[in-house]
């Protein structure tokens, strides 16, 4: 029996180290070259002329950064004009309406490129004017100190080609990605270290959240709260006098009624359109993740003045008194109106309303020089705060 077993021992170890050897006949695996080269940026060189031109009326010319968006869509200005820029041909990880793996690095690699740039350039796809999207953003190639950052953001795996077929850069553009994918890099296999891929979320107050934002861009949490309003199909959750716009998507439910207490949970915070501009939102909704804790309870609005609204005062429910009708506007794309009011210091507060009101009902309720007190959750846009109503229910005009 010990012969046996030797003998077996010795046949085993044979084996193992015969399969270990490599069969010459092998065909030989390369392995793959995980670095992010910029090569196509670094040798693509702009062969057009920009100076003395705008990019409007011109279709290139030099712009000012005024604000970063997302890794796709930045704000800038030109003379007295400020404008969106949606950058052609890329479609970088969502950081703003929602939260997806490489958004928020996507993000900060664009501006941190923008704001530390000598220069900026924009360039529309075809000769002449530049054109816009379905959402008045400019469509552009960004160029930053010679560099074109479309490009860039591809070969650095935080964007896919999108929308490049019969552009002008759309050899290089799909060249560039083809190469990046064999890298397997960020968007093309890696997992996010900044993303938080939990569930759930931790438990956290509203309080909490609007008080400390930037310690949870980016993370989930679960809220406990009371919806105060309905907003175009998004509410506006409330507790102890601090608020929050929970943006559903397309994920809506009849749960979220005015009135009702709920806890919700695997929402991750982020700003809409930036935090410098905008306001504190919660995306990523999710109607299983809803638990009903009471209903029905009384919305209370807290007495405001337009001088002593604060960024903390964005998400809640408020009433501001006796402003001042000073302009109103209608825009032609989303039908929604924007009232521009003030207070008798001057201070301006925006009333903005969802167009299923007709412009008709607005100038009944709202006439220039006028003045109205307005019950409403506190937005914020453009650094202007503004008071959100879908109905002129909670609009009372004072004779």
């Amino acid at each position: 029996m010990k012969k046996i077993a030797l003998y077996l021992m010795t046949f085993m170890i044979v084996a193992t180290l015969a399969a270990c050897e490599k069969d010459p006949t092998d065909p030989i695996i390369d392995e793959v070259d995980t670095t992010l080269y910029t090569t196509f940026t670094d040798e693509l060189v702009m062969d057009v002329d920009y100076a003395s031109k705008n990019f409007i009326t011109d279709g290139i010319g030099e712009a000012t950064l005024v604000s970063c968006t997302d890794g796709d869509t930045a704000r800038f200005s030109n003379g007295s004009i400020t404008f969106a820029v949606r950058f052609l041909a890329i479609d970088t990880p969502e950081s703003t309406y929602k939260f997806d793996p490489w958004g928020k690095s996507a993000s900060a690699f664009t501006c941190d490129k923008l704001t530390n740039a000598t220069t900026i350039v924009l360039e529309s796809d075809a000769p002449g004017a530049a054109v816009t999207d379905g959402n008045e953003r400019y469509l552009a190639w960004v160029w930053y100190d010679g560099r074109l950052l479309n490009l860039e953001l591809i070969e650095q795996a935080y964007s896919v080609a999108k929308g490049a077929a019969g552009s002008r850069y759309e050899e290089i553009i799909y060249a560039a990605e083809i190469k990046t994918q064999e890298t397997k890099r960020r968007i093309w296999g890696e997992e996010d270290p900044s993303y938080d891929y939990s569930l759930e979320g931790s438990q956290i107050t509203i309080e909490e959240l609007v008080t400390n934002q930037t310690n949870y861009v980016g993370l989930k949490v679960v809220i406990t709260g009371t919806v105060t309003s309905v907003i175009g199909g998004h509410p506006y959750i409330e507790s102890n006098g601090f608020g929050v716009y929970v943006y559903l998507g397309y994920e809506y439910t009849s749960k979220l009624v005015v009135g009702n207490e709920v806890t919700l949970s695997g929402l991750t915070p982020t700003y809409y359109p930036d935090p410098e501009t905008g306001a504190l939102q919660l995306v990523g909704f999710n109607k299983k993740n809803i638990i009903i804790v009471s209903t029905d309870n009384e919305m209370v609005p807290t007495l405001k003045e337009v001088k002593d609204l604060t960024i903390l005062d964005v998400g809640s429910y408020v009433k501001v008194e006796g402003i001042e009708v000073v302009s109103i506007y209608t825009s032609t794309t989303s039908g929604d109106h924007t009232i521009t009011c003030k207070d008798n210091l001057g201070n301006i507060i925006d009333v903005h309303v969802q167009g299923n009101v007709t412009r008709t009902q607005i100038n009944n309720m709202f006439v220039v020089g006028s003045f109205v007190d307005v019950v409403a959750p506190l937005g914020r846009y453009m650094e202007i705060f503004q008071l959100e109503i879908e109905t002129l229910d909670s609009v009372n005009s004072i004779e």
